[in-house]
């Protein structure tokens, strides 16, 4: 790969063309932010927009999938795209066309035009996405790609997890009444800016290897990434159906058939779509399992987090994104120190040392809701919150510079193409491995933690004056409810064992309707402090697989090349 096909021009002395560089590093940063950022910050506006398009449960979950599946369908092909018409050609393209879709998700009339514009938005990513590593490593010298690097993984470690806190913030503003379509028009004046950074400060580099575009590689690394991607999305709200493992199982020969015609495409002196000699060096394959695991474990791990806030526990929006704003601050730091100083003297060490922490850090949440139980607060989390945030800003900081250190320059455009969609992957593959874990936790636990909390509803009734039988009766009830709320697979939907509790009738028709109200609200606390015991103990448990994950890094990162690549 050459190092530029078209070259920036130089000022006098060089100055000139140094300070292009970091004008070009804030667009591609800016594009990256806003792709990352957008991944997340959906999930939070997702009940402010079923208010207002009147948009089913379905629909809102393709609002947040359908970017996702795009994004994941299009990345590796991007990827190659850049390669053969340039990488600043196909940035500018995919920041252009991003800008345009989150207009149209902002304008949205309906359901269908949204879902459609957050298709062409997740498609328009991946496009601009994947060259942003490739162009940052032609564009800067060695000696600083270090920090390039930390600061490409601060970036986008803190679009990741600042995004719920970020929709949350925007939504509450309401500035013009937009509500929650101003989480897509703030796109509209920043990617304007990294437009105009890029049309003016960014390299056109391309891969001097490629020669034609690899449609057979396509289709059939597109098939399979649907086939594995789309049951990942969609077989939790769907209840893990037959089909979703037969389509995760089917994407397993496809990219045996599109590994073989890749390798023929390369012996034939052709440009194939993926370079296969990258599978042949373990540091890389470890790199992408690396950045399966790691980003499973945190994408995972926010998911629940925010289920077990807001549900579990009751918070409001605000309150949840504020509880979360330690572990943004901590990455904050964490990346910028290591970025900055230690990465370039620790190397893969100090991605080992962040995954640690990391563990750490969730261990030490676990036994902070062991301990404190549902009266953990926001504060009381703090600490593990802010280490899980500083132990994130080193491991991001090395990520990418490391896994990438054992490629050749022909090979970057592909292996930058291959990290973005691995991670994208691990993050599908986290919410739904720690949500099937999480959500069965919720079921499996919910008529213990019912009984648990029958006492003191007996304790409230019994203080209402209500009869021992009908108390029987209504502890009955709330124990099938609970139940059958926690197994649902639509919680939207009330179970037909709820309807005596709230209505008025059935159990409580036997008592005065002053009783029965003092009824209902002993009915509505028990369900409260269940959720509560309920979701801190599944959130203890799913917590370690988050930790494993971590772990898991960290014994992984041992394969991994000593140093960073040196870039240039």
């Amino acid at each position: 790969m050459t190092a530029t096909d078209v070259e920036v021009p130089a000022g006098p002395g060089g100055s000139d063309r140094n300070s292009r560089r970091w004008w070009a590093l804030i667009a591609l940063l800016l594009a990256s932010f806003m792709d990352l950022l957008d991944g997340t910050i959906v999930n939070v506006a997702i009940p402010s927009l079923q208010r207002d398009l009147g948009t089913s449960d379905s629909d809102a979950q393709w609002v947040a999938s359908g970017y996702a599946l795009a994004f994941a369908l299009v990345l590796i092909t991007g990827s190659r795209l850049g390669d053969i018409f340039g990488r600043k050609n196909l940035f500018v393209i995919g920041v252009a066309g991003f800008v345009l879709s989150s207009a149209l998700c902002g304008a949205a009339q309906g359901p269908g035009m949204l879902i459609a514009a957050r298709v062409l938005q997740g498609a328009m990513a991946a496009l601009m996405v994947p060259q942003v590593l490739s162009t940052l490593m032609a564009t800067f010298p060695p000696k600083e790609g270090a920090m390039v690097a930390g600061m490409f993984g601060g970036v986008s470690g803190l679009a990741v997890v600042s995004g719920p806190m970020l929709g949350a913030l925007l939504i509450k503003a309401d500035v013009f009444g937009l509500e929650w379509r101003s989480i897509f028009l703030v796109n509209i004046p920043v990617g304007i800016i990294a437009l105009v950074g890029a049309v003016l400060y960014v390299q056109n580099t391309r891969s001097e290897h490629v020669q034609r575009i690899d449609i057979v590689g396509s289709l059939l690394v597109t098939a399979a990434m649907l086939l594995l991607v789309y049951p990942l999305l969609k077989g939790r709200d769907l209840g893990w159906p037959a089909w979703t493992y037969v389509s995760m199982a089917l994407s397993l020969p496809v990219l045996a058939l599109f590994a073989f015609v890749q390798i023929r495409k390369g012996r034939a002196g052709k440009s194939p779509l993926v370079e296969m000699s990258l599978f042949r060096k373990l540091p890389f394959n470890a790199g992408l399992l690396i950045g399966f695991l790691f980003f499973a474990g945190l994408i995972g791990f926010f998911f629940v987090f925010m289920m077990y806030l807001q549900i579990g526990r009751g918070f409001e929006i605000m309150h949840a994104g504020l509880t979360a704003l330690p572990w943004s601050l901590g990455m904050a730091v964490g990346s910028a120190v290591s970025g900055a100083v230690l990465a370039p003297r620790l190397g893969r060490k100090l991605l080992s040392i962040g995954a640690l922490v990391m563990c750490a850090a969730f261990v030490a949440l676990i036994l902070t809701l062991h301990y404190e139980g549902t009266n953990a607060s926001s504060w009381e989390m703090l600490p593990s919150l802010v280490v899980a945030g500083l132990g994130m800003g080193a491991v991001v900081s090395s990520l990418f510079g490391i896994v990438l250190a054992a490629v050749e320059p022909r090979e970057i455009g592909s292996a930058s193409g291959l990290v973005n969609a691995i991670t994208q992957i691990g993050a599908s593959a986290g919410i739904a491995i720690l949500g099937v874990v999480f959500f069965t936790l919720l079921g499996s636990q919910s008529t213990g933690i019912a009984d648990r909390v029958a006492p003191q509803l007996r304790a409230e009734m019994s203080a209402a004056h209500v009869s021992g039988p009908v108390q029987d009766k209504v502890i009955s009830t709330f124990r099938s409810c609970y139940h059958d709320r926690m197994v649902a697979k639509d919680p939207s939907q009330t179970p037909a064992s709820c309807g005596g509790a709230s209505s008025g009738g059935g159990t409580t028709a036997q008592v005065p309707d002053s009783v029965t109200k003092r009824m209902a609200a002993a009915f509505e606390h028990a369900g409260s402090r269940a959720n509560g015991e309920n979701f801190t103990l599944a959130l203890q448990r799913t917590l370690w697989c988050a930790a494993g994950a971590m772990l898991l890094v960290f014994l992984l990162s041992f394969l991994l090349p000593a140093r960073a690549r040196q870039w240039g």
